[in-house]
């Protein structure tokens, strides 16, 4: 019995010099898709026990002011680090841009499965009157994916809004693509890199 509560003696003071040996870090509160501005209630503090190379590349206590006001540049999950390069100061030339657009439930599956805030995904456009196909846009993430009705007595709708980080080359290509053709998600999450392509453009006749 003594060398039972000896032993666990032992492992309470190991524990809590475990404990002593975290730092505070900041985590989110919830989830946050790119382009939400921080604010009070999106971050949160934890402690890890980490090396101080990996520690220098997140957020300490000291940092929360600074923090809050900034724009998340990739999405961080509910409960996730935050890392310095999640986040860019309001403004700056690397704040991400975000295009929502409506597709067929079918088209926005991604193969074998639903869609999800932080998927990676291939977009392939088809023409209508030409049946040229061709990539839109390639490995881009997924912000947000809305699949709710139009309300309780509406049932359940056949199209789902799909929010994708676009830039000032993609933002068009990708609007051109729907206005004259059929798009198509393909999931991409862990995928190897596509080879460069010539971005997909419709043609004259299509448009």
């Amino acid at each position: 019995m003594l060398l039972a509560g000896a032993l666990g003696v032992l492992l309470t003071l190991s524990a809590l010099r475990a404990a002593d040996n975290t730092r505070p870090v900041l985590v989110a509160a919830k989830e946050l898709p790119p382009g939400t501005v921080i604010g009070a209630g999106d971050i949160r503090v934890a402690r890890l026990h980490a090396d101080a190379s990996v520690l220098a590349t997140l957020f300490g206590t000291a940092d929360l002011p600074s923090v809050r006001g900034q724009v998340v540049t990739s999405a961080i999950r509910e409960g996730a680090l935050v890392g310095r390069g999640d986040v860019r100061a309001l403004g700056a030339h690397a704040a991400t841009r975000v295009m929502s657009f409506p597709l067929p439930r079918a088209r926005a599956r991604a193969v074998s499965g639903k869609l999800a805030s932080g998927d990676r995904v291939d977009v392939i456009a088809v023409e209508r009157n030409t049946a040229r196909s061709g990539y839109v846009l390639a490995d881009a993430e997924v912000v947000a994916v809305d699949t709710r009705s139009g309300g309780p007595l509406a049932g359940a709708s056949d199209e789902v809004t799909v929010s994708l980080v676009v830039d000032a080359d993609s933002a068009p290509r990708l609007a051109a693509a729907l206005d004259a053709g059929n798009v198509t998600l393909v999931r991409a999450t862990g995928a190897a890199a596509l080879p460069d392509l010539p971005p997909f453009t419709p043609t004259e006749k299509a448009k």
